[in-house]
């Protein structure tokens, strides 16, 4: 029986309730099969409806460097247990050359940015970004990667700084992936400003902290309309707080908005929560007291409670998260269950949140 006489055969609400119980590998391959499919697969209805469906899931990546051939190599494993011990499931493996320049490692609705690739951990596909002839020039750039909801999109953000007279500024430069023709565009920013974080992404919009003329802001990018403006400004403690040598500063989704934590110290006995509002100076809204010395990063809230995570850069035999939970003020381990080489020191790399994405590379 031909697809057509299937299509015409099998009611359309149907399909998409089997297409729907089907695992994300093989939805990819059969957006290939079926054009009727490939619009039910990409539709934003259908993949907010799964992403609905599933329980909250972690994506590990595990990556060690050969120096000698100059690669890296990253397997991904996903989980959607919080229990002591998480069972995993090993979603692919990429193996990409090494470059010079450091650029952080974002996740966004389930794609990653990893330097100058953009990966789909489920399926392991990559696609290159297009060269940066202003980036390669001046050799220093800072890039965010970010998913504008509105238009299905997924954009990278790049600030090449320069200096304008007595005015620091940027080059700012827009790559949207499977845009045509693939390359880098200019757009304006009329806030001169200097970046001093990493990115995060929430709701369509890119945030990051940045120093003016006049101070620190978290300045905000619309991946929509492509417009920069000054989100809130930084209140004089955390402004002294953020420049200090030691301890952590993670921006983090705190409940949909846009929050630092910042632990002093490893040594130090809590952290403090500060949480941004629009027009305002931050505030801070928790302190958590009685931390133990971890010595590890934050890498955000895990649920709906506020509870923290926290995670190693490196890792060997066992792969483990300390889980804070704030409502019993209590630690646990959590242990991810992974075939990776006892003995042998890995880096890894922790997201929450982690939806399989149908985005074919």
């Amino acid at each position: 029986m031909s697809l057509h006489l299937c299509d015409n055969v099998v009611p359309l609400d149907l399909q998409i309730k089997i297409l729907s119980l089907l695992p994300s590998k093989s939805l990819a391959r059969f957006m290939t099969v079926s054009k009727s499919w490939q619009e039910i697969i990409s539709s934003k209805s259908f993949i907010r409806s799964r992403s609905l469906t599933h329980p909250l899931r972690f994506l590990l990546a595990l990556y060690d460097t050969d120096y000698e051939t100059d690669h890296i190599s990253y397997s991904f494993f996903s989980s959607s247990s919080s229990s002591s011990s998480i069972p995993t499931t090993f979603l692919s493996k990429v193996t990409l050359p090494l470059h010079k320049t450091y650029y952080p490692t974002y996740y966004v609705n389930g794609l990653l940015n990893i330097g100058e690739i953009i990966c789909n951990p489920c399926t392991g596909k990559t696609v290159y970004l297009p060269e940066n002839i202003v980036c390669g020039r001046t050799g220093t750039a800072e890039r965010f990667f970010g998913y504008d909801p509105v238009n299905n999109q997924y954009k990278v953000l790049c600030l090449t700084p320069y200096t304008e007279g007595d005015t620091k500024t940027n080059y700012v430069q827009v790559f949207t992936l499977g845009a045509k023709p693939k390359t880098w565009r200019f757009i304006d920013c009329d806030i001169p400003h200097i970046t001093w974080s990493d990115g995060l992404c929430i709701d369509g919009s890119l945030y990051y902290i940045a120093s003016l003329d006049k101070g620190m802001c978290l300045m905000r990018f619309d991946l929509n309309s492509e417009k920069f403006d000054i989100f809130a400004r930084l209140s004089k403690k955390m402004d002294t707080l953020f420049f200090l040598d030691e301890g952590s500063k993670t921006l983090i989704n705190y409940h949909g908005k846009v929050a630092m934590a910042i632990r002093p110290s490893y040594s130090a006995p809590s952290v403090d929560l500060f949480v941004f509002q629009a027009g305002k100076q931050d505030y801070k809204a928790k302190s958590f007291d009685n931390i133990p010395q971890l010595h590890l990063p934050i890498k955000g809230v895990i649920n709906h409670m506020g509870d923290i995570v926290f995670a190693p850069l490196h890792s060997r035999i066992e792969v483990n998260v300390i889980h804070h939970d704030l409502k019993g003020a209590s630690f646990e381990k959590m242990k991810f269950d992974v075939d990776a080489k006892s003995g042998l020191e890995f880096r890894s790399n922790y997201f929450m949140g982690y939806v399989e994405s149908l985005m074919l590379l």
